[in-house]
């Protein structure tokens, strides 16, 4: 990206992920700042990342603008649109604005107003799969008036990014509609292995699945997703008021995104990511143990 910083407005897994696959793409001119970098118990991991990437420090989103021209923010919906207001006043019409946060279409569309005030252009980023098993390869839908130049931008440096509109919004609308099925769907699966945990029936109950969905071998595919919604419960309840909100606006009974975010919110309560303390749990029977215990 010649001749353009990249600014990352938070320095979180996904960040560094990208931003590490960007360095081995020979995209060295970064910098990024995260308010919890010198949190206690956030800020030391965070440092572990800037200083495994090598990338500069910014300390605050004012100097990160100065010295940057792409800012991506990758940080929490439920403080997305609190981050454009803030940043708004430091834009100027050469920055793309890229926000990569699992918000509803509706605040994607009014963190566009308020980039759109400043003459910059912005990109709503929705993330469409894994980014620790992608890194910056990660395919992202891309949507708003900054969407076709970060795509030809980005894809030139190895990026998995595709064209969706013009309209902010759009892009995030089809990763939230997906998600009231992917993330009920692991919720399901939870609550169907902690009853099969009781009669010691896991391993039957999975071949039966199995043999039914014919997506290769269930008990991986369960490993993987419930023992990632241990860690990533308290975000992933941020992420389900947005699909409520968005589902409310549309008339739509939001029964199964409710049901949810109470089952999110149950793991949350439980403090299961503070007792793996950053571990990945072994299997969902770890977890269900926890949920339990």
């Amino acid at each position: 990206m010649d001749n353009l910083t990249i600014g990352f407005i938070g320095y979180g897994e996904a960040s560094y992920l990208i931003s590490k696959g960007l360095k081995n793409e020979g995209v060295d001119d970064q910098i990024a700042f995260d308010i919890n970098m010198s949190d206690s118990l956030l800020g030391p991991e965070i440092k572990k990342r800037v200083s495994r990437t090598n990338i500069k420090t910014a300390n605050s989103l004012e100097e990160l603008c100065e010295k940057s021209t792409i800012l991506l923010c990758a940080t929490s919906a439920s403080v997305a649109e609190k981050i454009a207001q803030e940043v708004q006043q430091f834009l100027k019409k050469e920055h793309l604005y890229i926000d990569l946060n699992a918000s509803s279409p509706m605040v994607q569309q009014n963190i566009s107003h308020y980039i759109s005030d400043s003459k910059a252009k912005f990109v709503d980023a929705a993330v469409m799969e894994s980014v620790p098993a992608h890194g910056h390869k990660v395919p992202l839908f891309l949507s708003g008036d900054g969407a076709n130049y970060f795509e030809e931008l980005g894809t030139a440096y190895g990026m998995n990014l595709k064209y969706i509109a013009e309209e902010a919004g759009a892009s995030s609308a089809i990763k939230m509609f997906r998600s009231i099925f992917m993330k009920g769907f692991t919720n399901v699966l939870l609550e169907t292995l902690e009853a099969s945990e009781k009669y010691n029936v896991s391993n039957v109950v999975l071949e039966s699945l199995d043999n039914s969905i014919r997506k290769g071998p269930l008990d991986e595919y369960a490993n993987m997703l419930i023992n990632r919604t241990s860690i990533h419960a308290e975000r992933r309840v941020a992420e389900m008021d947005e699909v409520i909100k968005t589902l409310d606006s549309l008339n739509v009974e939001p029964t199964m995104s409710k049901a949810t975010k109470q089952k999110l919110q149950s793991v949350v309560d439980k403090r299961i990511k503070e007792k793996l303390n950053g571990k990945q749990p072994n299997s969902f029977t770890e977890v269900i143990s926890m949920l339990h215990g």
